[in-house]
């Protein structure tokens, strides 16, 4: 099984990648094929769409084909998306490759995000959170690569590199043995996890907590900047961000086990909740930098730990529908949470803003006691 976890670990760090490439290279794009903000908008929905359906849909489709057509598919998808998006000279390859791109990201984060767990049934949220170190590898490297490449070699070899790794994470894929496919299963059984009280408050931690990483990522830099930090300050602090949730899901990976792990969600949600309140009342620049950083290492462990204890109440035979419903009611937070606080903020602060991040905090501390 030892290529099968390689495999799971590219999953997710390719699921990384995918999480940050449109943004990535969005302003180098805009110049290249003429669009505008509106239609720049318009694709990046397209991706989230794409994103929500076909996370509802692969789930149980992996519960009954398996992990190996999945994650194949999901891999060369996303290297696809990625090779059409460093061709496109019209708006409309680009609304394509974001379609893809939705696909090929769902396959490869529901693949990997389940197999991790199946591999390690014992202590499936320590096996979570070390999986997950490499999503936080593979959304840090993209915007650090990205502008070395751009700065010596033309854009079309610069994103086509990324699509090139997808690829070749196929490779292993295509010759891993993986857990074996359950002989009965059972399209009314997944269908029944709908309504199971366990699936749904895990998509509930989700929703507060993904709003909250989108939230923290999509205005992060903002609040620096009005704090006092140059753009570049503001940058490199944002980086950080994503380096300590690496090192706090490595820790988590050492530390967490599944007996301990609602415990770990709760006291990580409410670290996160002070630390997001002192934001909106300090006026020191560096603690306001310091809190943001030690954000990402309370961040770190609330994901990976969600589904790890969620997986311990299931047979592995249902990982996929259960992950499913979780993910798809978590994703309906990054679309609600981040324009919200946009909103909320023009008429006021980027600093009132975050009130809303605590009260998302604070929620997510509650479900967490009734998972």
């Amino acid at each position: 099984m030892a290529m099968a976890m390689l495999v799971a670990v590219l999953a997710v760090f390719t699921f990384g990648m995918v999480t940050v490439f449109p943004g990535s290279i969005k302003l180098r794009l805009v110049e290249r094929v003429g669009m505008d903000d509106s239609q720049i908008g318009k694709s990046i929905t397209v991706w989230q769409v794409m994103t929500l359906i076909f996370t509802i849909v692969v789930g149980p489709v992996l519960d009954r084909l398996g992990h190996k057509p999945i994650l194949i598919t999901g891999f060369v998808l996303v290297g696809l998306a990625m090779c059409l998006f460093a061709t496109a000279k019209r708006a409309s390859g680009v609304f394509f490759a974001s379609a893809l791109l939705g696909v090929g990201g769902s396959c490869v984060n529901s693949g990997g995000n389940t197999l991790l767990p199946a591999l390690n049934t014992s202590n499936p949220a320590a096996a979570s959170n070390l999986g997950n170190v490499f999503f936080g590898l593979g959304a840090f490297i993209v915007p650090f690569l990205i502008s070395f490449l751009f700065a010596r070699f033309p854009f079309t070899i610069s994103v086509g590199l990324f699509g090139l790794i997808s690829f070749a994470a196929a490779i292993p894929a295509l010759f891993a043995h993986y857990p074996a496919i359950s002989e009965s299963y059972d399209w009314a059984s997944a269908l029944s996890l709908v309504h199971n009280p366990t699936a749904l408050i895990a998509g509930l931690i989700l929703f507060c907590y993904i709003g909250l990483e989108v939230s923290t990522a999509s205005w992060s830099t903002t609040y620096l900047k009005n704090a006092g930090f140059a753009e570049n300050r503001a940058s490199l602090i944002f980086s950080l961000f994503w380096v300590a949730m690496i090192v706090g899901r490595l820790i988590a990976s050492q530390t967490v086990t599944t007996s301990i792990g609602k415990a770990t969600i709760g006291g990580a949600a409410f670290a996160a909740a002070v630390g997001l309140f002192i934001l909106t009342i300090t006026k020191n620049r560096l603690l306001a930098g310091a809190i943001i950083v030690v954000t990402g290492l309370c961040y770190a462990p609330i994901f990976p730990t969600t589904v790890g204890v969620t997986f311990s109440r299931f047979s592995p035979s249902l990982y996929g529908s259960v992950y499913a419903i979780m993910v798809a009611i978590g994703l309906l937070g990054p679309s609600i949470i981040p324009a919200w606080i946009g909103y909320y903020s023009k008429t006021r602060s980027i600093q009132a803003g975050y009130r809303l991040m605590v009260a998302l905090a604070a929620l997510l501390v509650v479900f967490a006691i009734f998972l």
